[in-house]
């Protein structure tokens, strides 16, 4: 008796050992995939000559990222410096910035003894669908020159600071190819790639497999009863008229999903719907034509 209660005692402590390790290993795998998400989704890069005494920095930083409409928004922010700066942060000056904002002016004039004033604008995406969630990527190119309106010929040296930290996004930004476009220091091309962050596609991933696991509990559930001689419960029609409406809603927990018909859709969402649609009027008719009459 006494071994008996030993072995079960310690086959209990192995179990508890066990889930205990799995939940720190889940845990540690959790705050990892936070850690590379956090790294991933946030851009600080340098581009131009930064050790150009005379020059003008520009700060872009990306705003917002809407694959729906397919725009990129950004802020771009110019601090001269050297030569092109006067008294606290003014112009020495007259320029002309070129961002090729599709939102409002592509070129705009920064006047002299003045502080630039930040532009604030949206550039189309050119490449990516956003059908393809979670697993879209989409980039746009940009490009960014300042001119002197008196000396055309003058080349305006910049070195443009990068910051791009968008939640639920993956963004990287590099100089265009050169077969493409070969940046200089004075005419700076860049393209913007974006994609859904680890977490973003790790979540989604998940609530198709949810989806698709309520589908098929539910479509098991009621061919089970229309199949073996199993008492049909009211409560059955309400679960599965529930589950037909909440489908929906679940689907919508993917962050930022689009609208219905995307990859995830064909994955997951259009088959879990048609296998609850399809349970309800078959235990219906499980449950009308299993009548007996009372004797």
């Amino acid at each position: 008796m006494a071994d008996t209660t030993r072995k079960l005692l310690t086959k209990r402590i192995v179990i508890i050992l066990i889930c205990l390790a799995l939940f720190v290993g889940a845990f540690s795998g959790a705050l990892y995939f936070y850690q590379s998400d956090r790294t991933q989704k946030s851009a600080n890069l340098l581009f131009g000559d930064d050790k150009e005494p005379n020059r003008m920095e520009v700060a872009v930083t990306l705003l917002g990222v809407d694959p729906i409409k397919g725009e990129l928004n950004f802020r771009f922010a110019s601090i001269p410096e050297g030569t092109y700066a006067a008294k606290e942060g003014r112009l020495a000056k007259e320029l002309k910035f070129f961002t090729g904002i599709e939102s409002g002016k592509a070129e705009v004039t920064l006047e002299k003894n003045r502080i630039p004033d930040p532009v604030t604008g949206s550039i189309s995406i050119a490449k990516g669908k956003v059908s393809d969630y979670p697993f879209d990527e989409h980039s746009s190119d940009f490009f960014l020159f300042f001119s002197n309106p008196k000396d055309e010929k003058e080349e305006v040296p910049m070195a443009l600071h990068f910051y791009g930290a968008i939640a639920g996004y993956n963004v990287d930004a590099d100089y265009i190819p050169k077969t493409e476009f070969e940046s200089s220091d004075s005419y700076i091309g860049l393209r913007v790639n974006v994609s859904r962050s680890v977490i973003t596609k790790s979540f989604s991933i998940f609530l198709m497999f949810a989806m698709w696991l309520i589908g098929l509990v539910v479509f098991i559930m009621t061919m089970v009863v229309a199949l073996q001689p199993r008492p049909i419960e009211f409560g059955m029609f309400t679960l599965i008229a529930g589950m037909l409406f909440a489908l929906p809603a679940v689907r919508n927990l993917q962050p930022n999903v689009p609208p219905l018909g995307g990859l995830s859709d064909f994955l997951s969402f259009f088959w879990a719907e048609s296998l609850v649609a399809v349970s309800l009027p078959i235990l219906f008719f499980t449950w009308l034509t299993r009548y007996k009459k009372p004797s």
